[in-house]
């Protein structure tokens, strides 16, 4: 077995030119698919990361047949609050409302957030998020606007505006608030759309009642599918910031499978390279072949070592896609990487953050050098058929 590597080792090397150009279809396949999947897994620790510390908590609560596509929020379909046990998560109410920020002789539609000044940090761990200037004082016409909805209007702290919004019974109200801060959530959705009002302000523009749109969970203790067993809600439906997730999610599994397929069909070309090498090392090494048959190494010997050039080949190059694709993944699992100002806009009401960190995995690193490995043997089959049908006699008499 020892000779036969050996053997096998220094046939491969004996062209060391054709043996690169062969190797990097494999080097870029197994790369581009640690990459590329470590990139996707780090997109959707984004998206859930991004959600939960904003919008969704752990779990999210909300009256039934209230609408979950994140763009209409109907305060007639506004509830009373069922009771959640302390032991169980710490509760952070909500009123979600569409409305529209005047800012001088500009304009535009936001998504109001009326949240309780007291338990939204509890839920929402704001030492994540930026503020310029400040949170409304307790008392104060005051209201935050997300950061890039503050450039959109050109709005600073200190300006004044105008927000415009329906009552829960339908009513047109419009009150003025002096911006207090400007908030960068890292979310994209809501640093675009959000103006955030304190609840007794929403109060008195939406006239609530004490109703609530949203509840969102930090749970305490076990996970958010016991949570979701174990609460008692009448009238109001729940879900976990996975399940709020789930559309971003299947975009990324789509993403992962569009992977797969073009690292098929590099892997597909790097086979045809290594079939065309090993192969054209068969007829270079005829005479060599005979006198090993003459010699005495039967049919399986012969097999074997060109599976083993194959082997080693892949081997090689997947090995050097392994250290390429896994050093870019760690580096940026550590530093990470932000996006363009221009990819947040483009985000829409997606919860994206602005920075993506990649995702490590050993299995993903084990399993495209062992794909690579299986594509290189599986190229090495056809020059094996060839090499072991070669007939002692006639392949020493070859020219």
């Amino acid at each position: 077995m020892f000779f036969l590597l050996r053997l096998s080792f220094r046939n491969v090397m004996r062209n060391p030119g054709r043996t690169m150009i062969t190797s990097v279809a494999v080097v870029a396949g197994v790369a581009l698919m640690i990459l590329g999947w470590g990139l996707v897994d780090g997109v959707d620790e984004n998206v859930l990361r991004a959600s939960s510390r904003t919008v969704t908590g752990d779990v999210i609560l909300r009256p039934v047949d209230f609408p979950t596509d994140g763009s209409s929020y109907p305060l007639d379909k506004a509830t009373a609050p069922p009771p959640i046990s302390a032991t169980l998560a710490e509760v952070a109410p909500r009123v979600f409302f569409q409305g529209r920020l005047v800012a001088g002789a500009d304009s535009t539609r936001v998504t109001g957030i009326a949240y309780d000044p007291d338990l939204d940090p509890k839920v929402f761990p704001r030492e994540f998020w930026r503020m310029e200037g400040g949170w409304p004082a307790a008392g104060a016409l005051e209201a935050v606007v997300g950061s890039r909805l503050a450039r959109v209007l050109g709005v600073h702290t200190g300006d004044s505006v105008i927000l415009e919004a329906r009552t829960q019974a339908g009513a047109m109200n419009a009150l003025t608030y002096r911006v207090s801060g400007l908030v960068t959530t890292d979310n994209s959705w809501v640093d675009g759309t959000a103006v955030w009002l304190p609840m007794p302000l929403a109060e008195e523009l939406l006239v609530l009642g004490g109703l609530r749109t949203h509840l969102a969970l930090k749970l305490k203790r076990g996970t958010a599918e016991e949570a979701l067993a174990a609460l008692n809600t009448p009238g109001w439906t729940a879900h976990t910031v996975r399940e709020e997730c789930a559309d971003i999610l299947e975009l990324n599994n789509f993403r992962r499978r569009a992977i797969v397929f073009l690292v098929f069909v590099i892997m597909a070309i790097a086979a045809t390279g290594i079939t065309n090498s090993v192969l054209m090392g068969a007829f270079e090494r005829v005479r060599e072949i005979g006198a090993l048959r003459a010699l005495g190494m039967d049919r399986v010997g012969i097999a074997s070592l060109f599976l083993f050039e194959g082997l080693i080949m892949g081997l090689i190059a997947a090995l050097i896609g392994a250290a390429l694709g896994a050093g870019l993944v760690l580096r940026w699992q550590t530093n990470g990487f932000v996006l363009s100002d221009d990819m947040m806009e483009n985000a829409g009401q997606m919860a994206v953050g602005s920075e993506i960190y990649t995702r490590f995995s050993w299995d993903m690193t084990v399993g495209s050098v062992l794909f690579a490995l299986l594509i290189a043997q599986l190229a090495s089959i056809y020059p094996m058929i060839f090499a072991t049908r070669l007939n002692p006699a006639d392949a020493v008499r070859a020219e």
